[in-house]
């Protein structure tokens, strides 16, 4: 059985540690790379038809993109009757939406060359209606119902989880319970086809990087993505500490279906989105709609670029790592592991306008020196090494892949001292120090929380902090934040908790903003930003204040500790 996972964290240790005990001798079949593929619920919704899914599979060949890699074609919600068989107990297919049914369907998709995927739910019905039973309570017979129809993939989903009535629950004791996956993964071990598990549950509760990877080959870990730019900045903070954990073997965090080819984003933003989806190794799901040409050419131009592809499904499966955050001037750099000793960076333009940017490859990346190739145009870059300058459009992300990595052995960042919160600082206002279970908030093991909201006193300052020489400094912040967006991903949420960081200031609050991402699966997990901050005087004398961005109205991400860095 194939297992790509798109669901939500577990809320107990203990009950982690039996999950993972019951599929100790649990047998998969893994997809080394992830998912490629199309489904019908970004432009459809949960309105498929027969016509409508076999139109669009036909057309995954005729635009060549199946030759990609583009396989599994799914049907999402709103496929079955709104009651199963009152005989057999199975569920049925809509017969005035597919009135050849689910073989012949399947058969028709095979005939292409392509993979059949169905889509259920652990909860009481799917998604989008209250008249179409999901699979709670049914997922032995469901399964077997799933490997007569010749299915190769099955998404499934979390609604209706706790009740009836409420579609998506995101604080009941049963939502996203890693139980009910758990159950139908060991019912479609049981059948005789391997089946791709893709397990919807959003991200709810916590810790789902623990006891996701071993029933699954991707998880999702988020709420839907929404047709608008402010998603894409939303995912990617999120997916940020998943890599970790993510590889071949034990799978890749889901950042959800694309909207590449749904008008909801400019050019460049769509080069964004698709780019950064790659370089985290999440599944490519197209959901625009590829059949009577409503998908612009631009868009099919952009999710047929066989370099940014390649990158997503490289054989060594390593998620890209964000490196460097400069959240004034809003441009990210990223990097991440090929196979071969290659490298990709990615160059991440969030702000609006165009802007100059520039990479010192030996301080920020370790590389001495590596032959570069722009991803998106396939034009060699040449040889760079030193610093390297580019102007970047507004949203514009920027790929290069390296070759011939030379690694740096002077000219790279190296720790001068470390700084732990909870013991080195003096704490003001509300800001107080927090016990962490054994093992956790690393790695200092205790953090300082309750910084911001309200409290416009709020601080944490570190006196007598080394420096040896003046300037702008590097300075990895350790700092946890699961202030994760549920039912406000589509209109406030963002994922990330933004703090003030004030070197030698008179005022706090002259400081610099970064915008701190999702650390990790809970409130006690730990992630390290790494940022550069100007201010610093040679010596050991310098005051260096966090406190939240805006302490009236939001909070600061705790605060483990922080260590300065200078160039060798």
């Amino acid at each position: 059985m194939l297992l790509v996972l798109c669901l939500r964290p577990l809320q107990a240790a203990g009950f982690t540690l039996l999950l993972l005990l019951s599929l100790a001798s649990a047998t998969t079949v893994r997809t080394s790379t992830p998912v490629m593929g199309w489904d019908s619920y970004n432009y459809y919704n949960c309105y498929p038809s027969q016509d409508i899914i076999e139109t669009n599979a036909a057309a995954l060949v005729s635009l060549g993109l199946s030759e990609l890699g583009y396989t599994y074609v799914t049907t999402d919600c709103g496929w079955t009757a709104d009651a199963r068989d009152p005989l057999t107990g199975q569920l049925v297919w809509n017969e005035t939406l597919f009135p050849s049914g689910a073989v012949a369907l399947g058969d028709y998709i095979h005939g292409l060359g392509l993979k059949f995927g169905v889509y259920s739910g652990a909860g009481y019905w799917q998604c989008g209606s209250t008249d179409d039973p999901a699979s709670l309570g049914h997922e032995a017979l469901d399964a077997q119902s799933f490997a007569a129809w010749g299915a190769d993939s099955l998404k499934y989903d979390n609604c209706y989880a706790n009740s009836t009535t409420t579609a998506a629950d995101y604080t009941g004791t049963v939502s996203g319970s890693p139980m009910r996956f758990d159950t139908m993964y060991n019912a479609l071990n049981a059948v005789s086809r391997d089946i791709v598990y893709q397990v919807c549950q959003w991200g709810v509760g916590e810790d789902i990087e623990t006891w996701a990877p071993p029933i699954a080959n991707s998880w999702r870990i988020s709420n839907d993505i929404y047709n608008a730019w402010r998603s894409i900045w939303r995912i990617t903070n999120q997916v940020i500490p998943y890599a970790r954990v993510t590889s071949p073997t034990a799978g890749h965090a889901d950042m959800d279906m694309l909207i590449v080819g749904l008008q909801a984003l400019s050019t460049y933003e769509e080069q964004f989105h698709f780019g950064m989806w790659a370089i985290n190794k999440s599944p490519l799901v197209l959901g625009s709609a590829l059949a009577n040409s409503l998908t612009p050419a631009a868009s099919l131009a952009i999710v047929s670029n066989k370099n940014v592809i390649a990158i997503n499904q490289d054989s060594l499966g390593a998620q890209a790592e964000l490196v460097r955050r400069y959240t004034t001037a809003q441009w990210d750099l990223w990097q991440g592991a090929l196979s071969g000793g290659r490298q990709v960076i990615g160059l991440a333009n969030w702000y609006n306008g165009s802007q100059s940017v520039t990479v010192d490859f030996a301080a920020d990346l370790g590389i001495a020196s590596a032959v570069a190739q722009d991803a998106w145009t396939g034009d060699s870059v040449g040889t760079l090494s030193g610093s390297y300058t580019t102007t970047l459009q507004g949203h514009e992300l920027r790929l290069l892949i390296l070759t011939n990595v030379v690694n740096a052995t002077a000219g790279i960042q190296e720790p001068v001292a470390y700084y732990t919160a909870a013991t080195q600082a003096t704490l003001a206002g509300n800001a107080v120090v927090v016990d962490c279970p054994s093992g956790q908030c690393l790695p200092a093991g205790v953090k300082v929380g309750d910084i911001g909201e309200g409290d416009t006193a709020a601080s944490v300052t570190f006196s007598g902090v080394k420096a040896t020489t003046s300037g702008t400094k590097l300075i990895g912040v350790d700092f946890i934040n699961y202030d994760v967006a549920l039912d406000t991903a589509w209109a406030l949420g963002d994922n990330t908790r933004n703090m003030t960081i004030a070197v030698n200031e008179a005022s706090a609050v002259n400081g610099e903003r970064f915008a701190f991402p999702i650390s990790g699966g809970d409130w006690y997990d730990t992630g390290r930003l790494y940022v550069y901050v100007d201010g610093f005087v040679a010596g050991a004398s310098n005051k260096v204040v966090f406190t939240s961005y805006n302490s009236t109205v939001t909070w600061a991400p705790d605060l483990v500790g922080f260590e300065v860095y200078e160039v060798n």
